[in-house]
C-alpha cells in the first residue's frame, strides 16, 4: 500500500514540474516572436548597460563644474552639450540613470517580495490570516503615498533617496492581493487536495503546485510596476522631494532644466526624452509578456 502511495505522489509531482518546464519554452518562445515587445526589451537592456557602464562610455564626472564652459551646444566632446555651470550633461544623464534605476527596482523588487509572500500566505492558509491580513492590506492602501514619502524622508534622511522604501510600502498591497487572488483560485484545484490527502507537506504543495502558476500575473505586474516607480520617482525629483544635488536623478535633471526651457530647451528635453524611452521600451516589453503569458486573454 505505501509502495503505491509513494508512486501515485510521483505522478503527481512528476507531470507538474515537466508541464511546468515546457509552458515556461513556450511563452519564451512566443515572446522571442513578438518583434515590438523584444525591440522594449533590447532598449530597455541598452539603456540599463548604458547607466551601469557610464563610467566607461564618457570620461566626464557629472559633478565636475567648469564655469568657462557654461551652456555650450552639442559637440563631439560634449554629445548634449553642458549645463549653466559648465557639467557634462551626458555624463549627467547617464549617471542619473543609475539612480532612477536603482530606485525603481529596489523599490519594485521589494514590494513584490514583501507583497508576494504575504499574498502567498493569506491565499493558502485563508480563514482568519485572510480576514486580519486583508483589513490590514485595506488600511495600508487607503495611505497616501505622498503622505508615506514625507514620513519615511523625515524619518530616515531628506534628499537621500529613501523615498524608495515609502514606494514599496505603498506597492505592497497590490502585490499582495494579486499573488493572493492566484493561489486561491489555484487552491480550489483538484491535484491540491490529491496532493493533501497522499501527505504532502504545505511547503512541497507550495513548491510544486503553487509557485509557478502563481508566477505569470507576479512577473506581468513587476514589469509594469518598475515602470510606475520610475516615473513616480522622476516626479519626486521634479518637484524637489528626491535626490538632493549635486546627485543627478531624471527627475530633478529635468527640474534643473525647465528654468532654461526658452533659451535652452535640450536642458530639460533630454532627460525627458530619456525617462520616455526608458518608459516606453517597459510598456512594450510588459505588453508582449502579458500577451506570452495569457494568450488567451489577448486573442
Amino acid at each position: 500500500m505505501s509502495a503505491d502511495v509513494s508512486n501515485n505522489a510521483i505522478e503527481i509531482e512528476k507531470p507538474s514540474s515537466t508541464l511546468a518546464d515546457s509552458q515556461w519554452m513556450e511563452v519564451f518562445r512566443h515572446l522571442l516572436g513578438n518583434k515590438t515587445a523584444t525591440a522594449g526589451l533590447v532598449i530597455f537592456i541598452v539603456v540599463c548597460l548604458a547607466c551601469i557602464f557610464a563610467p566607461v562610455i564618457t570620461r566626464h564626472n557629472y559633478h565636475s563644474a567648469n564655469f568657462n564652459r557654461s551652456l555650450e551646444t552639442p559637440s563631439l566632446e560634449h554629445i548634449f552639450g553642458t549645463d549653466r555651470i559648465g557639467r557634462d550633461v551626458f555624463a549627467r544623464i547617464l549617471y542619473g540613470g543609475r539612480t532612477t534605476l536603482r530606485i525603481a527596482f529596489v523599490s519594485t523588487t521589494l514590494a513584490a517580495v514583501v507583497g508576494s509572500t504575504i499574498g502567498l500566505l493569506i491565499g493558502y492558509f485563508g480563514g482568519r490570516v485572510d480576514f486580519y491580513a486583508s483589513h490590514l492590506l485595506d488600511i495600508l492602501g487607503a495611505i497616501p503615498i505622498f503622505l508615506l514619502i514625507v514620513i519615511v524622508e523625515v524619518a530616515l534622511g531628506w534628499g537621500k533617496g529613501y523615498f524608495m522604501y515609502a514606494m514599496a510600502i505603498a506597492a505592497v498591497p497590490q502585490f499582495a492581493r494579486l499573488v493572493r487572488a492566484s493561489v486561491m483560485n489555484i487552491m480550489g484545484n483538484e491535484y491540491i487536495e490529491a496532493a493533501r490527502a497522499l501527505g504532502v507537506s504545505h511547503l512541497g504543495i507550495i513548491r510544486s503546485h503553487i509557485l509557478h502558476n502563481a508566477a505569470p500575473p507576479l512577473i506581468i505586474r513587476y514589469a509594469s510596476g518598475v515602470s510606475d516607480a520610475l516615473l513616480l520617482c522622476t516626479i519626486m525629483g521634479y518637484i524637489g522631494i528626491g535626490i538632493n544635488p549635486p546627485t543627478p536623478e531624471w527627475g530633478l535633471l529635468a527640474f534643473q532644466g525647465s528654468g532654461l526651457i526658452r533659451s535652452h530647451p535640450r536642458l530639460m528635453i533630454i532627460p525627458c526624452a530619456a525617462i520616455i524611452i526608458t518608459v516606453i521600451s517597459i510598456s512594450l516589453f510588459s505588453d508582449g509578456l502579458r500577451d506570452a503569458l495569457d494568450p488567451k486573454e489577448s486573442s
